[in-house]
């Protein structure tokens, strides 16, 4: 797992906000009057201007996380869902740099929209959840998750998990690498759409399915799935997704 990014302790400006996202509070450093400097990297690294789409069921987050951004002018909010399943049509009418996704929504599982939208078309996806289950946490980095901050951190974690997504780097917070840290590495590394296509052949879904879902034609779901066997060492399909568990990948 890439090594978490330092800990950024002052955001542009001098005011202070208190920003409540979800049931918790967390504190944050609002600029008075002009953008704060860029976290990560050098400054041509990162986008000079990115749209956010977030993803959360609480209205207060989505609130909080409104007036974190309008502080800087590098970040622009376009929409607020609360339901997973409108996620991918939002996308489909309205690209966006950033997705920030909660795991625990009313629907359907976060990691399912994590693997639809990154699995379909590479998204930017920063994780911002109240999630306590470390192994849901684990399973959204192995989907292709750019950064985790858990929904109790400061606010200048969430902006600088931002920065580094969109540098191109993995960002997770102190607290989230904390409870991460007993976890094992897999032996085996897949790629994103390769993760997408395991988690739905978990799910139980078809080649035709799975197609629909990712935007891509079941002859690719096949080529896939071949070197899912390939790196998995297994002789058929059906052994895949046990294989898949027994490697800590599922």
């Amino acid at each position: 797992m890439s090594s978490v990014k330092a800990n950024a302790e002052n955001i542009g400006g001098k005011d202070s906000a208190q920003i409540t996202l979800g049931f918790s509070s967390i504190a944050g450093d609002l600029p008075a009057g002009e953008d704060g400097p860029a976290l990560v990297g050098e400054a041509d690294m990162i986008p000079t201007f990115a749209t956010i789409l977030i993803v959360d069921d609480h209205p207060i987050a989505h609130a909080g996380l409104k007036l974190l951004f309008s502080a800087h002018a590098r970040y622009d909010v376009v929409g607020a869902l609360r339901n997973g399943g409108d996620v991918a049509s939002y996308l489909a009418e309205n690209p966006v740099d950033i997705v920030i996704l909660d795991l625990n929504l009313p629907d359907v599982r976060g990691v399912s929209v994590l693997a639809e939208i990154v699995g379909a078309r590479d998204m930017t996806v920063v994780i911002l959840t109240g999630e306590n289950n470390i192994a849901e946490i684990d399973y959204a980095l192995k989907l292709g998750a750019r950064a985790v901050v858990s929904k109790s951190d400061p606010s200048s974690e969430i902006l600088a998990a931002c920065d580094a997504a969109l540098a191109g780097e993995i960002y997770i917070s102190p607290k989230i690498a904390e409870g991460l840290g007993s976890k094992t590495q897999s032996p085996v590394s897949l790629s994103s759409r390769q993760m997408a296509i395991l988690h739905y052949l978990e799910q139980g879904h078809r080649n035709k399915e799975i197609g629909y879902r990712l935007s891509i034609a079941p002859p690719t779901v096949s080529f896939h799935i071949a070197e899912l066997r390939k790196k998995l060492g297994v002789d058929n399909n059906l052994k895949i997704v046990d294989r898949a568990q027994e490697l800590g990948l599922i």
